[in-house]
């Protein structure tokens, strides 16, 4: 990083610091991005579920909840540090799932925090690239939870033009880099007359998504983590050369576009250098009419100094508003888990998820956490 820096001529001068407490002390903003377990611990997140049939995802179903008991321990240790060490800093929490670790911290921590993710900007420069028009004259409008959102308006300098994008067939959906494209996504969404995070995919078509995932193991390719190792391991090597000075083109396989930027954004409208509407993890407030005022969702805030306002939305569309719910019964219910060392509740938070199908795999998944991981998640009782 140093070194990029150096030749782009910024003046800026990065750290490392040696302990957690030495860079957390007196920091103004704290940008939160880590995998508890690495990435070791994330194929087993997608290995584990595909035993008893179910998705093996690394933010949803069954390995979304692994990833999610593992990391709230993580994170509220970070918040009680920073209530200690920075307690007027905003924590930009990155880390995932996004949603679930930002209600954690809003819930059991005095610590302003934010919730980060670059589907939102990727789906917003999709929209402006199928529109063929610059990304700062297209308004989007976003609402739902963290990879379970929608957006439900596109405008081009004012004009509302989604429903005409849906009508010609032109929206397929943005494609992250560790989210295939399902055939009929175009048919969904005609269906829907919204235009659903591509992570949808994973409820809308489940059986090929996980007949996907089958074949890539049964064909040598391994699951998405092992794939992304592999990336990982690349791009380590090329990183020793002392001569990289620019982004390699691996990375781009990586899955992380314009995280840099909206990072960047939310920083500098909270610092007040103007104010922005964008999407991001905060507590609801009253925007969604059909979640509690404290529920965090994934809808247009305004960001200005030192303030995050949601904007009103009002109740969800008929046709998204069981999933949503359900999904944030499922995220509320993991987050009490993972505090209250609760089996039970372990148990209700995956009974909550229609990817897990039952109590019978239910049980067997809580039981596997505990084998796997127990040493993140703490013992359940």
């Amino acid at each position: 990083s140093n070194r990029m820096a150096s030749k782009n001529n910024f003046n800026v001068k990065i750290y490392m610091a040696e302990s957690l407490e030495d860079a957390l002390k007196d920091a103004s903003y704290v940008l939160s991005q880590f995998r508890v377990g690495f990435l070791e611990a994330r194929i087993l997140d997608e290995k584990i579920p595909l035993k008893y049939g179910l998705i093996g995802q690394e933010t949803t179903g069954a390995g979304g909840f692994f990833c999610a008991m593992r990391t709230i321990p993580a994170t509220i240790n970070i918040a009680r540090l920073m209530e200690k060490l920075c307690p007027d800093a905003w924590l930009i929490n990155f880390t995932n799932p996004s949603g679930i670790i930002t209600e954690a911290i809003h819930r059991y921590s005095k610590i302003k925090c934010v919730g980060l993710c670059n589907v939102p900007y990727n789906m917003h420069m999709d929209a402006a690239r199928l529109c063929n028009v610059e990304a700062d004259r297209v308004y989007c409008h976003m609402v739902g939870l963290n990879h379970l959102s929608f957006l439900t308006e596109i405008a081009v300098d004012g004009k509302p033009v989604m429903r005409e994008l849906i009508d010609k067939k032109m929206f397929d959906g943005q494609l992250v880099k560790n989210v295939p494209k399902v055939p009929g996504i175009t048919d969904l969404i005609s269906q829907l007359q919204l235009i659903p995070s591509p992570y949808l995919q994973y409820y809308y078509f489940e059986d090929y998504m996980l007949k996907k995932q089958k074949k890539e193991i049964e064909d040598g390719l391994g699951t998405r983590g092992e794939q992304v190792l592999r990336i990982q391991n690349k791009l380590f090597e090329l990183y020793r050369d002392p001569n990289l000075c620019e982004k390699p083109m691996e990375l781009e396989k990586r899955g992380g576009a314009y995280y840099s930027t909206v990072a960047t954004m939310l920083v500098k409208a909270l610092m007040g250098y103007g104010d922005v509407n964008m999407p991001v993890n905060y507590p609801n407030m009253g925007a969604i009419s059909d979640l509690s005022m404290d529920s965090v969702v994934e809808t247009n805030c305004i960001i200005g100094k030192n303030r995050v306002r949601p904007l009103v939305y009002g109740h969800l569309p008929s046709q998204i508003r069981g999933l949503v719910c359900q999904i944030k019964a499922y995220e509320t219910l993991t987050v009490e888990a993972s505090m209250e060392r609760s089996r039970k509740k372990a148990i209700l938070a995956l009974m909550n998820n229609p990817l897990i199908h039952g109590f019978e795999n239910a049980c067997k998944l809580v039981d596997e956490m505990q084998y796997h991981f127990g040493e993140y998640t703490g013992k359940l009782e």
